[in-house]
Parts: structure tokens; C-alpha cells; sequence
């Protein structure tokens, strides 16, 4: 038995025990399963696993079939071109694929952010969006007391937001974080990163103390990238986050550009840059 298909076969145990009735045809001669997508069961993927997955090759999406007797009353299934999201899923199946790892968990939780729908969608060129990223009419501009936000930033599908709020310590901070975290719409956001500094004193010897670190939460890098921003802007006693929508196509680098664009206008909307300046 090649290592290739042990990898295999142990990756779709696990996929069986974390989503036990999604699995409805198990890998045959042919190298073919069945599956539903998490959370959208009504959609099944017919997949094949080439001989040399998961050392080199990614695995081939062959078919989407749809369950009508499955689908939610909220759900207009001919808003869906099937051919597209053949193309569009291969795409992601592609994306999260790494020459060595499997990759079939990762492929799953990406479909999700693509094909979250609420009780109103949205099409374009005949195709659900995704409507887990905001619409910038419903994006809150201050979810929480204190808090103040970016303009959003949309690029092929990705939607990013900053927020900034003032804090006066570690404790400070993790509370407003969770805070903003209670939000519905950031609940379906991929990653919310956040970053801050604090300056405080300390009562007992009248020394001053200093406070700061980041939380990539998957998107890598990023954490730092925004802690590194707030330090060259010279500004204190400030938390930022930034929260990503992912719209099923990989940005590359662009991202780290938007990231630290809305962040930067996050703090200053906020007064931060104002406050600071000598």
C-alpha cells in the first residue's frame, strides 16, 4: 500500500468523524467518493484522487449535483449556473492544495464563505454571491461603543474592514476584541486579525509599562504586519482589527495591501494619528 493512499484513506476517516453523514459514497476502485458540502447539504461533489495525491497531485472535482428535496425554502436554486461553480470550486480545490498535504478538510471550509446564503441574495452574471461578506449598506460603522471603522475594501470577492478603539490595558483589549467578535456579521468572517499597543503606568514604583502583540487568526503574517503599522504611526493605547470576508479566490499579496490600508484608516478615523502627533 503506497503512503499516498494511506494519506488518503486516513484523511477521509477523519472527514468521516467530523462530518459522519456527509460522506455518502466512500472511495471505490476508481478512486472516486461522494460528498455533501458542510452546511449546504443539498450540494453534492463527485471527487476523484489521482494516483500521486496528496505527494503531487491536487484531487479533480468531477461533478456538482443539487438535491431539490434538500434545498431551504430560502434558497432560489436557479440563481446557481453549475458549470461556474464546477470551474470555481476546481479553482479553490487547486488553491488549498500543497504538494505532501491533504487538503480535502481545507476545500470544505472554503466552500462555506462561498456559498453562505442569507434570506435575501444577491446574483451577478446569473451566479449566487457570497453573502457572507457585507454589503456596504449593512456593514456596521460602529458595532460597539467606542469603536470606529474603515471603509470597507472589496477585491474579486474579498471584503476587508478595520476597526480601532481606544484601550488602557491587556484586559481592556481582549474584552473590546470579544466584544466586537459578538458582532453576527464578524461571526462569519474568515479571519479577524487584531493587533495593539499599550503604554500604562505601573502604581507601585511610578515605571512606565509597555504592552504589545498581535493574532494573525489564520491569515499568516498578517498580526505583524498590522502591529508593525501601529508602531511606525507612533500611536498608543489603541487596539485595531481587521476582519476578511473570502470570496473564494486567492488575492495573494493584495491582501496584506488592504489589510494595513483599512487598518491605517481605522486609527485614524479614530483620532489616534491626531492624538499622537507631537
Amino acid at each position: 500500500m503506497s503512503t499516498d493512499y494511506e494519506d488518503l484513506i486516513e484523511e477521509l476517516d477523519t472527514i468521516e468523524a467530523i462530518y459522519p453523514d456527509l460522506l455518502t459514497k466512500r472511495i471505490d476502485e476508481s478512486g472516486l467518493i461522494q460528498i455533501k458540502v458542510p452546511q449546504h447539504e443539498y450540494f453534492s461533489l463527485q471527487i476523484s484522487f489521482p494516483t500521486h495525491y496528496p505527494s503531487k497531485e491536487p484531487p479533480h472535482l468531477l461533478e456538482i449535483s443539487i438535491s431539490k428535496k434538500d434545498i431551504p425554502s430560502n434558497v432560489n436554486i436557479e440563481l446557481y449556473d453549475l458549470k461556474y461553480l464546477e470551474f470555481l470550486f476546481q479553482e479553490v480545490l487547486d488553491s488549498v492544495h500543497h504538494p505532501g498535504s491533504v487538503c480535502l478538510f481545507d476545500f470544505l471550509t472554503e466552500l462555506d464563505g462561498i456559498l453562505y446564503i442569507e434570506d435575501e441574495p444577491t446574483t451577478t452574471n446569473g451566479i449566487q454571491q457570497d453573502t457572507s461578506q457585507p454589503e456596504q449598506s449593512s456593514i456596521p460603522t460602529d458595532p460597539f461603543e467606542g469603536w470606529t471603522a474603515s471603509d470597507p475594501i472589496t477585491d474579486r470577492g474579498s471584503t476587508f474592514i478595520a476597526f480601532a478603539a481606544k484601550v488602557d490595558s491587556e484586559d481592556d483589549a481582549f474584552m473590546k476584541l470579544q466584544q466586537l467578535k459578538m458582532d453576527h456579521k464578524l461571526q462569519r468572517a474568515n479571519h479577524v486579525m487584531s493587533a495593539w499597543r499599550i503604554k500604562s503606568m505601573n502604581d507601585d514604583n511610578n515605571t512606565e509599562i509597555i504592552y504589545q502583540d498581535s493574532d494573525d487568526d489564520g491569515e499568516t503574517a498578517a498580526g505583524s504586519r498590522m502591529l508593525h503599522l501601529i508602531t511606525i504611526m507612533d500611536v498608543w493605547n489603541v487596539i485595531v482589527v481587521v476582519a476578511r470576508w473570502f470570496g473564494g479566490v486567492h488575492i495573494g499579496p493584495s491582501r496584506f495591501k488592504h489589510i494595513n490600508s483599512t487598518a491605517r484608516e481605522a486609527v485614524i478615523r479614530a483620532g489616534f494619528e491626531t492624538n499622537n502627533k507631537k
